[in-house]
């Protein structure tokens, strides 16, 4: 039997998940319980609206990989993150379709970072420190 030289080129996406690198994209501005809820501390809030997104969205990640809650999903909707983080949904829409477009995969209408973006996730925060600078 042949086998498709085509084959070594494809890839679970579970094996595109760098964790060195997902554990960078963390920082101190909040934590996760054992029980996969967040918590918030003060430099959260005090962070850009798209910028609390994406750190929200890598620390469903986490919860994901880590198995920290049963049967959890890491695609979450917009209303989801409107009322978690307390951002107006049409903002959180704008942020999603505007500074985050290309970041997040959306699957009837539940966002997530695909693992082979987290890379993309890592320079825009660069640029934004840089930026900021």
């Amino acid at each position: 039997m042949n086998k498709d030289p085509l084959d070594k080129f494809i890839i679970d996406e579970a094996e595109t998940l760098d964790k060195e690198l997902l554990a960078n994209l963390m920082d101190s501005s909040f934590k996760l319980t054992k029980g996969g809820e967040f918590v918030f501390y003060k430099q959260f809030y005090k962070k850009p609206g798209w910028e609390k997104i994406l750190r929200f969205l890598v620390g469903r990640k986490i919860i994901l990989t880590k198995k920290l809650k049963k049967d959890f999903k890491e695609e979450i909707k917009p209303k989801e993150i409107s009322e978690t983080l307390g951002i107006p949904k049409k903002t959180v829409t704008k942020f999603l379709s505007n500074e985050l477009k290309g970041l997040t995969k959306s699957e009837k209408g539940a966002h997530k970072i695909p693992n082979y973006n987290l890379h993309k996730c890592e320079e825009i925060l660069k640029k934004n420190v840089k930026a900021n600078s």
